[in-house]
C-alpha cells in the first residue's frame, strides 16, 4: 500500500499516515479533533458524525511512540486507535483519539506534527476545534455550551450563542493544539459541556448542536438525548438506593448506640 507520512523536525515521535489519496483536501477544511477526556465527549462527538455524515470516509490515522500499548476494534475489526476521517461536502476532517497517551510530554510532540500537518499544501487548514467537558457533581440538568477562542473568533462564536468562559485552564493534548495555534496561521477554539465522570451523551449532543449551526450539519441527536435520559434515571436510582443505604445504616448505629452522627 502506497501511503504518505507527514513528519515535522519538532515533532520527531508522532506522525500523520494519508493511506487514502482518491479525494483531495479542499482548502481552509475545518479540523475537529476528538480526544478521550472526561465525558468522553470527543469520541461520542466524532462516532455521532461519523455514522450521520454520508460522505465521510477514513483517510489515514496518526501514531506516536507515546501511545499506550491499547488495540481498538469495532464488530471484530481491528482499528488505528487515532484516526482521521475527511467529509470533502462539509470540508471537514474529523480526527479521533480513543485512548491516552502515556505521558504528557507526549502532547506537544502531537501537537506539533498535527499543526504542521495541518498547514501543508495538500491540507492548508483554516480551524482546529477541541472539545473538553467540565466535571460537574450530582445531576446535570443544563448541558449549556461554552467557548474559548482566539481573540479574532470571538465575534464570530458569538453570533451563534455560546456562552464564554471569562477565566479557566484547558489541560491535556487539547491544551497543546490551542498553544500551537496560537502561534501559526491556524484558527483553533474550544468547546466544553458540562459532564458527569461517566459517559455523557447529552453533552456531547449539545455541542453537536452547535457544530450543526456553524459548519451547516444535519447531525440528529435524539438517540444521545435518549441516551442520557437513561444514564441521569440510573444515577437517579443508585442515589436513592445509596441514600435509603445510609438511612438503614445511621439508623442501625443509632440503635445500637455504636456511633453518633453530628455536623459542625
Amino acid at each position: 500500500m502506497v501511503v504518505k507520512e507527514y513528519i515535522c523536525e519538532s515533532g520527531k515521535k508522532s506522525k500523520v499516515v494519508i493511506e487514502d489519496f482518491s479525494t483531495n483536501i479542499k482548502e481552509d477544511v475545518t479540523i475537529l479533533l476528538c480526544f478521550a477526556g472526561i465525558g468522553l465527549i470527543g469520541p461520542i462527538i466524532a462516532n455521532t458524525l461519523i455514522k450521520q455524515i454520508p460522505d465521510i470516509k477514513e483517510i489515514g490515522f496518526i501514531t506516536s511512540e507515546y501511545l499506550p500499548p491499547i488495540s481498538v476494534f469495532y464488530s471484530g475489526v481491528l482499528k488505528n486507535p487515532f484516526r482521521v476521517y475527511y467529509s470533502p461536502k462539509n470540508n471537514i476532517i474529523v480526527g479521533i483519539c480513543e485512548v491516552p497517551f502515556d505521558i504528557s510530554s507526549a502532547y506537544n510532540d502531537l501537537a506539533r506534527t498535527i499543526s504542521n500537518w495541518a498547514l501543508n499544501d495538500d491540507v492548508q487548514a483554516k480551524q482546529i476545534v477541541i472539545f473538553q467537558g467540565i466535571p460537574q457533581a450530582g445531576v446535570i440538568d443544563d448541558f449549556s455550551v461554552y467557548y474559548a477562542a482566539e481573540a479574532e473568533l470571538v465575534d464570530f462564536l458569538e453570533q451563534y450563542g455560546i456562552k464564554k468562559f471569562d477565566r479557566g485552564i484547558i489541560i491535556g493534548p487539547e491544551s497543546t493544539i490551542l498553544n500551537e495555534t496560537l502561534s501559526n496561521k491556524l484558527q483553533g477554539y474550544a468547546l466544553f459541556a458540562p459532564v458527569y465522570q461517566i459517559p455523557t451523551p447529552e453533552a456531547a449532543a449539545s455541542i453537536i448542536t452547535v457544530l450543526n449551526d456553524i459548519y451547516g450539519l444535519d447531525i440528529e441527536i435524539s438517540k444521545l438525548m435518549e441516551e442520557g435520559k437513561e444514564i441521569k434515571q440510573k444515577m437517579l436510582e443508585l442515589a436513592e438506593k445509596t441514600q435509603e443505604f445510609s438511612r438503614k445504616q445511621l439508623s442501625k448505629q443509632g440503635s445500637e448506640g455504636a456511633y453518633t452522627q453530628y455536623y459542625r
